[in-house]
């Protein structure tokens, strides 16, 4: 996303345009900047702002966005999933072996 609007930043010859373009690229800039703005989109924390400043300059740009936000939020159900998994499995185990605890005694 930021090289195809770093090239079209080179392109423009319009000064609003470019300035839009200026500020959008300073929170896309960077992989720490992109990250924090990747974070940002996860948690739908106004991102909107940006989005359509990104889709003024790139239309196709949304459904980078919109399959991120898709394929992270299945990870993190996931991640939870398996922990709940994870911890109903440990204490099924813990009940059998007091239940075999139980029936020596």
């Amino acid at each position: 996303i930021v090289e195809p609007m770093q090239s079209i930043h080179a392109d423009l010859t319009n000064s609003a345009d470019k300035q839009r373009i200026e500020e959008t690229l300073v929170i896309l800039d960077g992989l720490d900047k992109f990250m924090f703005t990747l974070v940002q989109v996860l948690v739908q924390d106004s991102f909107y702002a940006f989005m359509r400043e990104i889709v003024f300059f790139l239309p196709w740009a949304w459904t980078f966005f919109y399959a991120y936000i898709a394929i992270a939020c299945l990870v993190l159900m996931n991640l939870v999933t398996a922990i709940i998994v994870e911890n109903a499995m440990e204490q099924s185990n813990l009940d059998h072996e007091q239940l075999d605890v139980e029936r020596t005694a």
